[in-house]
C-alpha cells in the first residue's frame, strides 16, 4: 500500500501591501506592491478590489507571477481597497492580505 501526502496547506498571506495612484495627465491608475511569498510551491498571486461598501472582486483572470499589479480599470472620484492572496502548484489560496486602500482624484 502507497501512501500520498496530499497537500492540503496553502502558502503564506502576502504582507506589506501597498497601493499608490498615479496618473496626473495620462490614464489613472494605481500600483500595488507586496513582499514575496517564498513558498517553494507558490504558483502565483491572486489580486481583490473592493469599493467602499462592496464585496471584493478578483481583477485577474490568471495568477500573477510576480509581486505587483496595475489596475488601469480605476475611476475618478473613487476609493478602493485592495487585498492579496497566494496560490500554491495544487490550488490552495491563503487567505486575503490585510488591505491597503487608495483614492483616485
Amino acid at each position: 500500500m502507497r501512501v500520498f501526502a496530499h497537500d492540503v496547506f496553502p502558502p503564506a498571506v502576502p504582507a506589506g501591501v501597498q497601493a499608490v495612484y498615479s496618473g496626473d495627465g495620462q490614464k489613472p491608475f494605481v500600483d500595488l506592491i507586496w513582499a514575496p511569498v517564498t513558498s517553494a510551491d507558490l504558483a502565483g498571486y491572486n489580486i481583490y478590489r473592493r469599493e467602499a461598501d462592496g464585496a471584493a472582486v478578483r481583477l485577474d483572470s490568471e495568477l500573477v507571477k510576480s509581486p505587483s499589479y496595475r489596475d488601469a480599470a480605476v475611476a475618478s472620484g473613487k476609493t478602493y481597497f485592495y487585498s492579496v492572496s497566494a496560490t500554491d502548484t495544487r490550488g490552495n489560496e491563503s487567505a486575503h492580505s490585510e488591505e491597503a486602500s487608495e483614492s483616485v482624484p
